[in-house]
């Protein structure tokens, strides 16, 4: 619309928008005492939304400082002075609170900027042109009471929902026929009947004076939940065609991360506390016993999840992700079958809104996920939901008798010995009708209308208020706003992307002599056929460098070539001395780091290390396809390097070359029902150290990238007198079957829908 409408008199400059991208928050600077801020943050959707999401990129700029989330403390006796001492209620108070909300977007939104905002401004940019540059709205990103406050809204009202007039006691019919269409119906919008409506019922309230709750107010407003508050952005911009209603974007990080799936993982635990036994500690210790996966993006689980304290988004989201071996086998069926499908669709859902990228197939997905994720919520609360007798947890009932005690209505002092009665503990049941169950539904549409959900999450609003609670210990802690706004910021240099597949140490300080090690693990199932296998492995990849030849595929290894094609072991044994050791040594590293490419052409890297939980890794079958499973799965033991001469018809010369490789473990999968369809994890496990395919050789080149494989818990260990059989496997501690975690993050999620990860490269054919 820009570019076609006519230019400023006078201008021929190039015409850009700059797109504005609001966010506010209130938080609190300090552990103890009363220091506030509500924070406006304004990113630039020009910028890469990848930058954006980096806290220490420094691409968010604090645009103004609200007036405290609350009312100043002397606005009360303010109002006993004008009354004559009689205090009013809490909707007078309530409506002075949205009122100093709005009077001060109007200052923001002044008449400079409004002329900007029709006319432009012509800046010199870093790149030395001039441009014509426009400033546009485009969204607006708060938690469910600043998007009532900016929308005009009663908080949790008959009609909570900031983008539709769709009643409360219908906000649980998530992907129902009837309501996509009426969402479609009954949205809101800046019309001017809506303006009317407010105009009428502030010259009542202003003009005759009737209170703001009144009943001749409420016929008025109540119907669509609005209230007696003019709109700062309907007022300054209405004009130009803006409607704030729109620019208000869904918020994963609340609505689902601690909104349905928090609330859904809560009445799970209160499902386990009504069973006999100690099922919520099962629940903890199969959680303390998940492994980690990447830099932070599985973090361990310390405490005990049941008591949920001191739990963040993110410590919820690890939840989820691994919450299908957490809750398997804990509860009877057919509750058990019902909750793993149901804990399937909610990590399927959730990855699926969080990817970086998406196609029109994806959306695709995601919507019908949406339908399935409501019809299976829905069973959960008539059959599972139903079939227990459950009531808060005991952290929920301490904290319902510190807020009565807080508010002084509870009968007495507050006395924690008193909860251990079950009479102190109320019911509970999951509550389905809530705006952020009704939300879900609105992604789809949003990722099409604004693009994907990290460009609008409120996640990097709230890392920034790390920046400002840093700036507040520069203050002098007194009038501390005017010297926040004064604080500079230094921006530290992002690092450049590494260009390499993958990176082992160059140091040679952990050598290990063959012969030597051969000899002291004679009796390890893991060591056995030792250095045939690792020449096998070797020869190809030497052949390659030599002679140009292509290399083995993984799944069909040296040795059965050879076999076929020789009639004599000793022709076999003859092309494998060929391979000779520099000094017979290989030389061992502590560490691999694998550089990829994510399906949205971001560079990342994993880190492997033997000794930790980061050490399973993912490769491509040799059918390269999804026919059945497109990936297998090892476990590494050893990263090594040799200095390796060839001494073969082949060979160009005798000078020694590096070879990197990886001493691994390999699983096997189980032959049952699982993936998309099935709502389940694949699941697999090692194989028998007496097979001879068990342990091998791995070139790092063929690693796609770490796997994140979670203990099957209720299957229980392989070896229960934690005996073990192989030293270097240190199988002490191994699990009968592990379940392979799809969910881990947003790439791992699209690694198995083949074909439809835009950078997994190896998924498209030629």
């Amino acid at each position: 619309q820009l570019q076609e409408s006519p230019a400023e008199t006078g201008c021929d400059l190039p015409r850009h928008i700059v797109a504005l991208m609001f966010w506010s928050d209130a938080t609190q600077l300090t552990s103890f005492g009363d220091a506030k801020l509500w924070l406006l943050y304004v990113f630039f959707g020009n910028q890469s939304k990848y930058k954006r999401a980096q806290p220490s990129a420094h691409l968010c700029s604090h645009a103004a400082y609200f007036q405290t989330a609350s009312l100043p403390d002397n606005f009360k006796d303010f109002v006993l002075e004008l009354s004559g001492g009689k205090l009013p209620g809490d909707p007078f108070f309530t409506h002075c609170h949205r009122e100093l909300f709005q009077a001060q977007w109007q200052e923001i939104l002044d008449d400079e900027f409004i002329r900007a905002y029709k006319h432009g401004i012509v800046l010199t940019c870093p790149d030395g042109i001039e441009r014509h540059l426009f400033p546009r709205i485009f969204t607006y990103l708060a938690d469910y009471p600043e998007k009532v406050l900016i929308a005009n809204i009663r908080n949790l009202g008959a009609c909570p929902c900031p983008r539709c007039i769709i009643p409360k006691n219908r906000v649980h019919n998530l992907a129902m026929e009837r309501d996509m269409l009426q969402r479609q119906i009954l949205a809101r919008k800046d019309t001017k009947e809506r303006r009317d409506k407010i105009t009428a019922a502030r010259r009542l309230i202003y003009e005759q004076h009737y209170v703001v709750d009144t009943p001749q107010v409420e016929v008025l407003l109540k119907e669509e939940s609005l209230v007696p508050t003019k709109n700062a952005f309907s007022e300054r911009l209405g004009h130009t065609g803006l409607d704030f209603f729109v620019m208000l974007v869904v918020d994963l990080l609340h609505e689902f991360e601690l909104g349905v799936w928090k609330a859904v993982f809560i009445h799970l635990l209160r499902i386990l506390d009504s069973l006999k036994g100690n099922v919520l500690s099962e629940l903890d210790r199969r959680y303390r016993q998940v492994p980690t996966f990447g830099h932070d993006t599985i973090r361990r689980f310390r405490r005990s999840v049941s008591e949920l304290k001191r739990m963040a988004a993110r410590d919820f989201e690890d939840l989820l992700q691994c919450a299908i071996p957490g809750f398997v086998g804990l509860l009877p069926e057919p509750h058990d079958s019902q909750v793993q499908k149901l804990l399937f669709v909610l990590g399927y859902w959730h990855g699926l809104a969080k990817l970086r990228m998406h196609t029109d197939e994806t959306l695709e997905i995601l919507e019908t996920v949406t339908k399935n994720l409501g019809n299976k919520l829905r069973k959960f609360v008539q059959e599972t939901c139903s079939a227990f007798s459950t009531k808060e947890l005991r952290c929920e009932a301490e904290c319902r008798r510190r807020r009565q005690a807080c508010e002084g209505s509870g009968s007495g002092s507050w006395n924690q010995g008193s909860l251990s009665a079950a009479s102190d503990r109320h019911p509970k049941v999951l509550n389905l009708r809530t705006y952020k169950l009704h939300a879900l539904r609105d992604y789809t549409a949003q990722i099409r209308l604004y693009g994907t959900t990290d460009s609008y999450s409120t996640q990097p609003g709230e890392l920034e208020h790390h920046t400002s609670k840093g700036r507040f210990a520069r203050t002098s802690h007194k009038v501390f706003i005017p010297q926040l706004t004064s604080i500079e910021r230094q921006v530290d240099p992002t690092p450049n992307a590494p260009e390499q597949h993958h990176v082992i140490g160059k140091s040679q300080n952990f050598p290990a002599d063959i012969a030597t090690f051969v000899q002291r693990n004679s009796d390890d199932p893991a060591a056995k056929d030792f250095i045939f296998k690792l020449k096998s492995h070797l020869l190809p990849r030497i052949r390659e460098i030599h002679s140009g030849s292509g290399p083995a595929s993984i799944s069909q290894p040296f040795t059965s070539q050879t076999q076929s094609d020789s009639s004599s072991v000793d022709d076999v044994l003859a092309m494998l001395n060929q391979v000779v050791f520099k000094g017979n040594r290989i030389y061992s590293h502590p560490l691999l780091r694998i550089n990829y490419t994510t399906y949205d052409l971001r560079c990342e890297m994993d880190t492997v290390n033997p000794r930790t939980d980061h050490r399973d890794i993912m490769l491509l079958a040799h059918a390269g396809g999804p026919e059945r499973h497109p990936f297998c799965y090892a476990r590494i033991l050893a990263i090594y390097h040799a200095n390796v001469v060839f001494t073969g018809p082949e060979s160009r010369d005798y000078q020694a070359r590096r070879f990197e490789f990886l001493w691994v473990r390999w699983f096997q999968l189980l032959d049952t029902p699982a993936g998309w369809e099935h709502s389940s994890l694949d699941k697999g496990r090692f194989m028998s150290m007496d097979q001879a395919d068990a342990y091998g050789f791995v070139d790092p080149s063929d690693i796609l990238r770490c796997c994140h494989l979670v203990p099957a818990f209720a299957d229980g260990r392989l070896h229960p007198d934690g005996v073990a059989i192989s030293r270097n496997a240190r199988d002490s501690d191994d699990w009968k079957y592990y379940y392979i975690n799809c969910f881990v993050d947003c790439d791992m999620l699209m690694c198995y829908h083949w074909g439809l990860g835009v950078g997994h490269a190896y998924a498209h054919s030629s």
